[in-house]
């Protein structure tokens, strides 16, 4: 008999399964959902709508943002009143973010629901520990260190990001597992070009980015830049580019495109920066990242193995980085074909799945 089991989004994956589904998307965030065997799990999904009218979104919505401001994360109730009814039929609950997942710890904790629950954490710890100096930063420690004894699982995309949430949220060490994250190597695919352009490429939005470092390292080399982020005029000049809306088939052909891949970040405890450096590796381009605590499995993102690795704030370091990757084109070359190759046998959107699965069906079984 298999397990009936929700994954529960934020919001965006059904477009994301869609594009996927035409061939013009990765299922880097779909968490191995369309993946799994069919046999074993039953598998369904919800996710919130920024743009619904429904009364019960529009109800929750200031609760909500006032939580989302003073934490610094969300808390999106209203996914799990929305989707009751899914969330209780269900063996097996997975949460992929902690917005979602915060509001079913509470739930739990008041024990409104039963279905057991994986929670999939991305940053909340960094989040309470960034406000541990305040008042209500210590208060809302405390209130979500309570909800979450309820939660039966949770699972961090690295190693680094496990300590940290056992110790600041005061979980039990049995109940934290290390799931690692892996992208659609069959949608980020390396492209055979004679020469590439001359452009070094850095990509993302959340706040662990490292602009200013990476602006201040660069000399005349060209650099493109695809983030959200506000970066200061007086850090731009004629030899960046700032964009931010792009296709999936667009930014695999930046990726291909790029003659390698820098991911600047400030020294945090999560994963961040994975998804980015992982696509890059995927389409066989070398990647420059930095060395943080949160970086995954160190003794495979090797310096000059898979990877590049850099010191935290380091702008002469990643200086000379870049200018060694400049000057040694057919060594990078050899170091994307080598970070390729680490995609496809270990951070692959199937491992990915198969490790989840395993997750859900031994505690359906519980």
């Amino acid at each position: 008999m298999s397990v009936n089991c929700l994954f529960l989004f934020r919001r965006g994956r059904a477009h994301q399964l869609q594009k996927w589904t035409q061939g013009e998307g990765p299922i880097d965030f779909l968490y191995g959902f369309p993946l799994l065997e069919n046999d074993k799990i039953a598998s369904d999904f919800a996710e919130g709508d920024d743009r619904s009218n429904d009364w019960r979104r529009r109800l929750c919505y200031p609760f909500e943002s006032i939580i989302s401001r003073t934490v610094g994360i969300g808390f999106s109730i209203h996914i799990a009143i929305i989707h009751w009814s899914k969330i209780v039929k269900s063996d097996v609950v997975v949460s992929t973010v902690d917005t979602c997942g915060l509001p079913l710890a509470l739930l739990k904790w008041l024990k409104l629901i039963k279905t057991p629950v994986i929670y999939i954490s991305q940053g909340l710890a960094h989040r309470l520990h960034s406000r541990r100096g305040s008042l209500i930063g210590r208060v809302t420690k405390y209130i979500y260190s309570r909800f979450l004894q309820s939660i039966e699982r949770v699972l961090v995309l690295g190693e680094g990001a496990a300590l940290p949430v056992i110790e600041e949220l005061d979980i039990n060490s049995d109940d934290v597992f290390v799931l690692q994250f892996g992208v659609d190597d069959q949608f980020w695919t390396p492209h055979l070009v004679e020469k590439h352009d001359e452009y070094i490429l850095s990509v993302g939005t959340d706040a662990a980015r490292d602009y200013p470092t990476l602006l201040n390292a660069i000399d005349n080399q060209f650099v493109r830049i695809i983030s959200r982020q506000r970066i200061p005029d007086n850090l731009l000049a004629s030899n960046v580019q700032v964009s931010s809306e792009h296709s999936f088939l667009e930014l695999r052909n930046i990726y291909r495109g790029a003659r390698f891949v820098v991911v600047p970040l400030h020294d945090v405890d999560q994963p961040s920066g994975q998804s980015v450096a992982l696509q890059a590796m995927a389409c066989g381009r070398a990647v420059i990242i930095t060395c943080t605590q949160g970086l995954w499995e160190p003794q495979y993102m090797r310096h000059k193995e898979t990877c590049y690795l850099v010191n935290p704030g380091d702008v002469q370091n990643l200086r000379e980085t870049i200018s060694y990757l400049c000057a040694n084109p057919e060594e990078v070359e050899k170091v994307g074909a080598n970070a390729r190759e680490l995609v496809e046998s270990r951070y692959n959107v199937r491992s990915l799945a198969s490790d989840l699965q395993r997750h859900i069906i031994e505690l359906a079984a519980e």
